[in-house]
């Protein structure tokens, strides 16, 4: 038999719950730590795993060497610092998106846990959908992608729309819609141009919502729209189209359906439920365990970061940017 897998979680709000709820049913692994910086969120978690300890302070995870990983499900603002320590204590990391929400975080982040020897995943949930692998299947080589990931409006005091800790809409959850392009794209950006601005968080010093059109490296092109501005009723907040010339595919309703036409004919395809966490999950604990590198690294998450953070300096500038990373 395997080893077993001891994992701490660092942050016990509701994306450490949704870990912690996956890791009990997958049921390979334990969670042997919990910490926040309010210790009765951490024992609200102790429903999935009794025999856990509870701290205020990460040091004590990553000072505990019967964990092997952690989870970093913090504010924002702390997941690159958090990634840095995690990686000089030699725990594997599955991170929370984004990774970091400036370029010398980026930076900081990729060269601690290249010298480390660590895996580190970034939890893009989205890549591990079933309807996105039938796409991926379906059409291996699309030309283009149009892209939309529009929430409701955000209340200006949610902490992900805080300048600081989160960072706004389109840093927080845009990253999602930035790799989810390049993974069905399968190219990296090598230039973006866009347009946006605050259009409705006057008194936050935040980009709420964004339209980019983005080159990548293989020569196929990308319109990506993000920020809360405004929940589409029939497509969801997710609405991915990738074209080929001949084929195309449409995946929506939160990607639980897409529908496939291949110019005579459609196919569609419908998940009864989200699986993108418990997928994302089972794969996290399967690189712990063969110590592998998993799909979604570090890499993919800076990727995401940096071109959001270049998309936003040409809608400051009027002129494209570079994505070099």
């Amino acid at each position: 038999m395997p080893p077993a897998i001891n994992i701490g979680i660092i942050g016990c709000g509701e994306m450490g719950e949704i870990h912690a709820r996956c890791l009990k049913e997958i049921g390979t692994a334990t969670i042997r730590g919990l910490c926040d910086t309010d210790e009765a969120r951490a024992r609200k978690l102790l429903a999935y795993s009794p025999d856990a300890y509870v701290c205020s302070n990460p040091e004590r995870l990553l000072r505990d060497d019967s964990i092997d990983a952690v989870y970093v499900c913090t504010h924002n603002d702390s997941h690159a610092q958090l990634g840095i320590a995690a990686a000089r204590a030699g725990k594997h990391v599955m991170m929370e998106k984004p990774v970091a929400i400036s370029l010398r975080e980026c930076e900081d982040l990729q060269n601690a846990v290249e010298h480390s020897g660590i895996h580190f995943m970034t939890a893009f949930k989205l890549r591990f959908y079933p309807s996105v692998q039938k796409v991926r299947e379906f059409m291996p080589s699309p030309l283009m992608c149009i892209a939309q990931m529009t929430d409701e409006r955000w209340p200006d005091s949610f902490w992900a729309n805080d300048p600081v800790r989160g960072g706004g809409n389109v840093i927080s959850q845009g990253c999602h819609a930035a790799d989810l392009m390049c993974y069905l794209l399968e190219s990296e950006p090598v230039k973006v141009y866009a347009a946006g601005g605050n259009y409705h968080h006057p008194g936050l010093d935040i980009t709420d919502a964004l339209t980019a059109t983005i080159t990548f490296a293989s020569g196929v092109t990308g319109s990506l729209a993000v920020g809360d501005i405004g929940l589409t009723p029939y497509v969801s907040k997710l609405s991915f189209q990738v074209m080929d010339g001949t084929r195309s595919a449409h995946l929506y309703d939160r990607l639980k359906q897409v529908s496939m036409w291949d110019g005579k004919h459609e196919e569609h395809y419908t998940d009864s439920e989200e699986l993108g966490f418990l997928l994302e999950n089972r794969e996290f604990l399967e690189v712990v365990g063969r110590k592998a590198q998993p799909s979604a690294t570090l890499r993919h998450g800076i990727r995401a970061t940096v071109l959001l953070l270049r998309a936003i300096e040409s809608m400051k500038t009027g002129q494209p940017q570079s994505v070099q990373f």
